[in-house]
Order: C-alpha cells, then sequence, then structure tokens
C-alpha cells in the first residue's frame, strides 16, 4: 500500500467526495439551516451534537470534540491509514490516484495487484452461484442446513462450494483472459509437473477477506470424511493467513460499538454467531493468534474476548493468544464454554441468549490461568502443594495491578480453603510484589500522584483556552490585534498552543482578515493539514466561525482570563525561584510588575457587564 498519493490526486478526491454522502453511511443526518446534523459516531449520546458541512466539507462533534473532513472521517470510523482512506474515496468517486515517482509500489505492481483481486472476486462469485444455483450444490445446502446455517447469513459471508472437478475453474478463468501464472499466483490452481489443476474441488468455500472487503484467499471445508478437513489458500503475494481475521469486515463497526471483539476458531463459529445477532465476532482460523491479527483488532477496541471451543485444545488457544494479547496491552477475557460444546453449535441452538449467559460469566485471563492451574494441581500431597504455589505464583506476578492480585488472593484463598492472611503471607514469600507507577500513583504511593490535582487544574485552564481562540474565530478583526500580543507560553495545552500559533499566522501582517470569508478558508487549510487533537480543534474553528457564537465582548473576557492564568502561573513560578535564597534582585522586580499586572485584569474583569460578557 503506497503511502505517498500525489497532494494533486489527494485534492482531486476532496473536490470529488461528497463528504455528506460518505457520512450518511454510518449515522442518519438531517438538515439544518446551510448544515446537516445527527447522531456522533464516534460516542454514545442521545441529542445530537455531530455537525457535517457541505459547503466546507468537514465535520464536527460539539461532544467529543472530533473533527476534520471525508478522508479524516474514514480513517477514523474505519480505523485505516491515510492513504488507504484516500485510495477508498477515490475508488468511490471514479478517481485515479497518482503516486510519487519512486515511492511506494509501481504503477505495473499495483494493476497486477488489481487483476488478481478481480479474478479472487469472480472466483468468489463462481463458487456461489455454483453453491446455491447448482443441482451439484445440493449436498453442501444440506449440509449447512444441518449445522443450523441459513441461506441468508451464508449469503452475506458469500460462501460458496467449489467443483469436485479436476480443472474446471481453470477452464472458466482461462476462457475470461486470466493467465496460469495469475491463478497460480492467486492461490486457486496447483501445479503437478507441468500440468496444472484446481486446487479446490468439491469443498465448502469461505472466502478471506481484508478489513476492506476485499477476497484475498479462501479456506475450504471437505463435506466428507476427506483429510485434510480444512485447507486454505497458499501463501501468495495477496494472502498471508497470519495478518487476516475471518469476518473483520462484517464485524468492524459492531465491534466499535461494542468496544469489544469476540474471537472464535472457524468460519462456522462466526456464522453462527452473527446469525443469532452477534455481530462483534471474528476467527483466528486457526487456535493461536499471531502479533499481525492482534494489530488488527487495535484499530477497533483492546478488550478481547475469547470464546474458544471447550476442549483441551481450545483452552490452551485461549491461554497462548491470552498471553499475547496482554503482552500487546489490550485486556483479555475468555469465555468458557460448557463442555462439549463449539460457539457455532451454541449460537445456532441457544441464540443470543445462550451465547449472552456465556459471556456474562466471562473471566479475566488471570482468573482463567489461575483455573487452569488449580483444575491440573495436586493438593493431596506436601509436594504437589508446593509445585502448586510455585505455579501461582508466577501466574500472579503477571497481574497488571495490585487490585487485580489481592482480587485473586481471596478467589486463591476461597479454592484452597485458608485464610486471606495466611495465603497472602505465604505468596509474598516469593519475588516480592512491586505494584506498576500507575497503580502507586492512584494510591498516592509517588509525588506524581499530587498531580492529580494539577492536572484538573490545567485542564480548566484548557478550556478557557480553547473558548479563547473560538472567540478569536468569530472575531478576527480585533484577534489579531490581540494575539500580536501573545506568546505560546500563555497556553498549557499543546493542541491549543499549535492552534494559537496557526490562527495567529492567519491573521498576521499583511494577512489580517477582516472578510470571514478569508478567516475560514485560512483556517480550513490549517485543519486539512495538522491531525488529531490540533487538527479538530481547528475544525472547531472553521465550523464556529461564522455562527457569530462569541461577541466582540466575551472575547475581551476570555483574552483577560487567559491572561489571569499565565500571570498566577509566571508568579508561581518566580516566588518558587525566591523562595531559594540568593540574589535575586530581577526576579524581585518582575513579580512586583507582574503582580501589579494581575492586579489590573482582575479589576478588568470585575468591571466586565454580565450581560455583555457572559459566555
Amino acid at each position: 500500500m503506497s503511502l505517498h498519493i500525489k497532494e494533486s490526486s489527494v485534492q482531486a478526491v476532496l473536490a470529488a467526495a461528497n463528504i455528506v454522502d460518505v457520512v450518511s453511511g454510518y449515522t442518519s443526518l438531517r438538515k439544518r439551516g446551510s448544515n446537516y446534523v445527527g447522531l456522533c459516531p464516534f460516542h454514545q449520546e442521545k441529542t445530537p451534537s455531530f455537525t457535517v458541512s457541505a459547503e466546507k466539507g468537514l465535520y464536527y462533534c460539539f461532544g467529543c470534540g472530533e473533527g476534520g473532513d471525508v478522508v479524516r472521517f474514514l480513517e477514523r470510523i474505519e480505523n485505516v491509514s491515510f492513504a488507504e482512506a484516500v485510495e477508498q474515496l477515490a475508488e468511490r468517486y471514479g478517481i485515479t490516484l497518482e503516486y510519487q515517482e519512486g515511492a511506494g509500489i509501481d504503477s505495473g505492481r499495483r494493476d497486477h495487484e488489481s487483476r488478481l483481486l478481480v479474478l479472487l472476486d469472480r472466483t468468489a462469485a463462481f463458487y456461489e452461484r455454483y453453491l446455491w444455483e447448482s443441482r451439484n450444490g445440493q449436498v453442501a445446502r444440506e449440509y449447512l442446513a444441518r449445522r443450523g446455517l441459513g441461506e441468508e447469513i451464508c449469503r452475506e459471508f458469500r460462501v460458496g462450494l467449489s467443483p469436485n472437478e479436476w480443472q474446471g475453474l481453470y477452464a472458466r478463468a482461462s476462457r475470461q483472459g486470466f493467465t496460469a501464472q495469475e491463478l497460480e499466483e492467486a492461490g486457486l490452481v496447483s501445479r503437478q509437473g507441468a500440468k496444472l489443476y484446481d486446487r479446490f474441488r468439491g469443498r465448502l468455500m469461505f472466502p478471506l477477506t481484508d478489513h476492506r472487503g476485499r477476497i484475498l484467499g479462501f479456506g475450504a471445508r471437505t463435506l466428507g470424511d476427506e483429510t485434510p478437513k480444512y485447507i486454505n489458500s497458499p501463501e501468495g503475494p495477496l494472502y498471508r493467513k497470519g495478518q487476516l481475521l475471518y469476518g473483520l469486515f462484517q464485524a468492524r463497526k459492531a465491534i466499535a460499538d461494542a468496544d469489544e471483539v469476540i474471537v472464535v476458531e472457524g468460519y462456522t463459529d462466526v456464522l453462527g454467531l452473527a446469525q443469532a445477532g452477534v455481530r462483534n465476532v471474528v476467527a483466528s482460523m486457526g487456535t493461536a493468534l499471531t502479533e499481525a491479527q492482534l494489530s488488527l483488532m487495535m484499530r477497533f477496541t483492546r478488550n478481547v474476548t475469547f470464546m474458544f471451543d471447550a476442549d483441551r485444545a481450545g483452552a490452551q488457544a485461549a491461554l497462548r493468544s491470552g498471553v499475547l494479547a496482554r503482552g500487546l496491552s489490550l485486556r483479555p477475557l475468555v469465555a468458557v464454554l460448557p463442555p462439549g460444546n463449539d460457539p457455532a453449535d451454541l449460537a445456532v441452538r441457544g441464540g443470543a441468549t445462550a451465547i449472552a449467559e456465556v459471556t456474562r460469566h466471562k473471566v479475566s485471563l488471570l482468573r482463567y490461568e489461575l483455573e487452569q492451574a488449580l483444575s491440573k494441581g495436586d493438593v493431596s500431597s506436601a509436594e504437589g502443594r508446593v509445585r502448586l504455589f510455585e505455579e501461582v505464583r508466577r501466574i500472579l506476578d503477571q497481574a497488571t495491578s495490585l487490585v487485580e492480585r489481592e482480587e485473586e488472593i481471596r478467589f486463591l484463598a476461597d479454592r484452597l480453603r485458608l485464610g486471606g492472611e495466611s495465603l497472602a503471607l505465604l505468596l509474598r514469600e516469593g519475588r516480592p510484589w512491586r505494584p506498576a507507577v500507575s497503580e502507586l500513583r492512584a494510591r498516592g504511593g509517588t509525588g506524581e500522584a499530587a498531580g492529580s490535582l494539577t492536572r484538573r487544574i490545567l485542564q480548566n485552564e484548557a478550556s478557557v483556552e480553547r473558548e479563547f481562540l473560538v472567540a478569536c474565530a468569530c472575531n478576527p478583526v480585533r484577534a489579531a490585534e490581540i494575539l500580536g500580543a501573545l506568546t505560546p507560553e500563555h497556553f498549557v495545552d499543546p493542541d491549543n498552543r499549535e492552534v494559537f500559533l496557526g490562527l495567529a499566522e492567519v491573521l498576521s501582517g499583511e494577512n489580517v482578515f477582516a472578510d470571514q470569508r478569508r478567516t475560514i478558508e485560512g483556517l480550513r487549510e490549517r485543519a486539512r493539514r495538522e491531525k488529531y487533537g490540533a487538527g479538530s480543534l481547528f475544525v472547531r474553528l472553521v465550523m464556529e466561525a461564522d455562527q457569530g457564537r462569541y461577541s466582540v465582548a466575551v472575547l475581551e473576557e476570555l483574552h483577560l482570563r487567559l491572561q489571569e492564568q499565565y500571570l498566577k502561573r509566571e508568579i508561581a513560578v518566580l516566588r518558587a525561584t525566591l523562595d531559594e535564597g540568593g540574589d535575586k534582585t530581577s526576579e524581585q522586580k518582575r513579580l512586583v510588575a507582574l503582580e501589579r499586572l494581575l492586579s489590573d485584569v482582575r479589576a478588568g474583569l470585575m468591571s466586565i457587564d454580565p450581560e455583555q460578557g457572559q459566555w
């Protein structure tokens, strides 16, 4: 995937893309004045605070502060990179992208990969038709019916059937102009000497897609007793098994909405849960996850629930995958199925209610590890108890917080029929517990714990800073005079500081814009160039600049409050310096001057007419 799309192509995409059309695919919008409003797709809310401006090509949520252009919207809602978002929009609106010379993949390779993607998509369509429309598909249809999987859910996931022919697909694809090399690279044919034959024959076919819905390969299941039961596409230019999650394309929005992903083992597990209404589910396409697959999940959530088969292999897979997830700072949980069940059968028999009952009793990975150790431990002999306690110590060392560790000690005391204090003492004989820095801070164990009050103060100051910047955008002529006398040190929040510099540049020197339209255009350009916090605040300035929300009187009051905050911080620093002793004549003089200024500022605040300066 190229990360170097030419700026001219990006501008062409922005000009062609209709932001209202794109956003409407994720939340319902209604027109209000010149803008559109709706419920924010990035956070839960009951009253619409999400605004889209077709004229400016921007969106902004006044509830959570998320904002940007149509590319940024796709980046956030689809959890894709900037380049991927631009490419998706280009494909949707028929824009041909140009890439910088020497950057990314060359045009020949892009064309070749495009042909492979078309070949795979047409193959999936052929398999689908063969399953649902051919006489030979009857056996497969009956198999799916016995598993309780309906046609609707199977069609949604594009389940198909490969003909039980040696060269059925090869002959059809060749007639459509695809070469033997392309069929091999797509993993659809195998070679024996000089002969080519279809890789998949007489098997139920599960298309394997990336998070954009592009088919990169297939998983295939036998309908009888043949071995192996499952085969996958071979590794190739497009397909990398360890980098895909089955069902992610269909589940991504549900995962984001639930802030949780349920991980199962197989294709039919995903189909069964999705059919039962549990949509935030993906499959590892095996038993143990890879780091690449977990990184895919991290685009959407950090809460991962493993729901593997209720057998020994499933338990081992949950432990291995959970440890890997914990190492990536995810929050791993385990949902334990009733003995002898797999997720698909449970979902088909009991529906969403049965799955909800299982997930209601899910446990932390730490608890699951302890339960597994206890189930295998021998407490009937002294030697067995020693081994068990050593294993328990090792597991508890993985606790992410002191609270979690203490909760599990109580659990162990109950299971081992020991007093909590006795068990805790015994466990402490091992490696001493060292709680995480975050735990110490929370309990006031470090000097940084006292910083919580400071953080709250700075957040309040940051709020004044943001509202001041909004008022500046609403009153550019007066703002140009005020901003020239301020410095970045007047702002404690880094994003606010960045926006101050950008706004000052827009309104400085010969570029002082009395024309509100030109001010907005200057801010809009900064909004497009900036990312994340500062970028969202620039968007808010653009969205509010022509709404007249803040009058000049409000701007003057916010300016005084900003000055008050800055002077109080400077005075506190000077006083601390003077307390150190020594010859501090210059510092003393500056302190007196700043205190006089602070007195003047406070007098100005006291004289504000509440009706004129209320904000």
